[in-house]
């Protein structure tokens, strides 16, 4: 073969070699695992990452339409110090579609219901978005069970302080996609192919590391949340009892970052979070609702000053 055109072989095998690595989905991280156990009268799916026996536990729940592999950035940055557990919520990733029973605070049972399946004593307990809501109605209702909950973005019920507030200030908003309405459009939604959800999330939020754009777009591939109620999302965290009630009510050591946000809006944030008996609010700036995605390393910082306080 003439080496001109075994070098435009080469060079063309070498470019199909990259798209076929761009289309493939990552799986789960070297050295991380995944199980099941059943709780709360369904079959709960999580991963875990490295294990690190005799160190502080900590469990993650994820927000709506996302699964437990969306925490891999950020787990990767506090793996070394924590035995991490990371959880599919009902009607996300690998873990049951949410049962016709099912109600505004199943959720937060079936969390608790995984902690009890596995033995977990005293977790530090973090959540994102619908998990905050999760992990803050954990802390209120079972107020013994953590050791500390860290919470990523509630929706705090103030005026102007709810979730995705970050935008007014340039911050990059989540990606768009299809969280509720018809069976049809979700399922459309999960039929997507793989390298556009990726390209929309990249394009959407450049902040984002590619690791995260591509777990963001599996999860959005695998999710199926309830659809015979409409609205697509399944049990989420919050139930009868509402925001301040449930932050009044966590005893243990809290935390709260919140997106960034105009000077009204931090304010508002602040005045909501006063009824925490043990806990603070932080700011992330620069930060949309997805923190730990838009400003890692300032989301890891403000961790770690509040996870060494414990």
């Amino acid at each position: 073969m003439p080496m001109q055109k075994l070098a435009w072989t080469m060079v063309l095998m070498a470019a199909l070699a990259g798209v076929a690595v761009a289309a493939t989905p990552p799986g789960i991280p070297d050295g991380w695992s995944d199980g099941y156990v059943f709780a709360n009268g369904i079959r709960i799916h999580y991963y875990r990452a490295v294990p690190a026996p005799g160190k502080p536990v900590m469990v993650m729940a994820h927000g709506a339409t996302d699964y437990g592999l969306n925490w891999t950035t950020l787990t990767k940055e506090l793996q070394a110090a924590y035995d991490i557990y990371m959880v599919d919520a009902r009607g996300h990733g690998y873990t049951d579609p949410p049962t016709a029973d099912a109600k505004g605070d199943t959720g937060v049972e079936d969390l608790a219901g995984f902690l009890r399946a596995m033995k977990l004593e005293k977790p530090i307990l973090m959540g994102h978005s619908m998990g905050a809501g999760t992990v803050m109605r954990i802390g209120a209702t079972y107020p013994d069970l953590p050791r500390a909950v860290i919470m990523l973005d509630p929706g705090l019920g103030s005026p102007g302080g709810g979730r995705g507030a970050g935008a007014a200030r340039g911050a990059a908003a989540a990606p768009a996609l299809v969280m509720g309405g018809t069976a049809e459009a979700l399922v459309a939604q999960n039929n997507r192919p793989y390298d556009d959800l990726v390209a929309q999330c990249r394009k959407q939020t450049p902040k984002w590391d590619l690791l995260d754009c591509q777990y963001w777009a599996v999860s959005k591939r695998i999710y199926h949340g309830s659809y015979a109620s409409g609205d697509g999302r399944g049990p989420g965290g919050g139930g009868g009892m509402s925001t301040s009630e449930a932050l009044g009510k966590i005893t243990a050591p809290a935390l709260i970052l919140k997106a960034d946000a105009p000077p009204e809006t931090r304010r508002a944030n602040e005045e909501a979070a006063k009824v925490l008996k043990n806990g603070k609010l932080v700011h992330i700036d620069g930060a949309g609702h997805n923190l730990h995605h838009d400003e890692r390393q300032r989301t890891v910082e403000a961790l770690g000053s509040f996870l060494s306080s414990l």
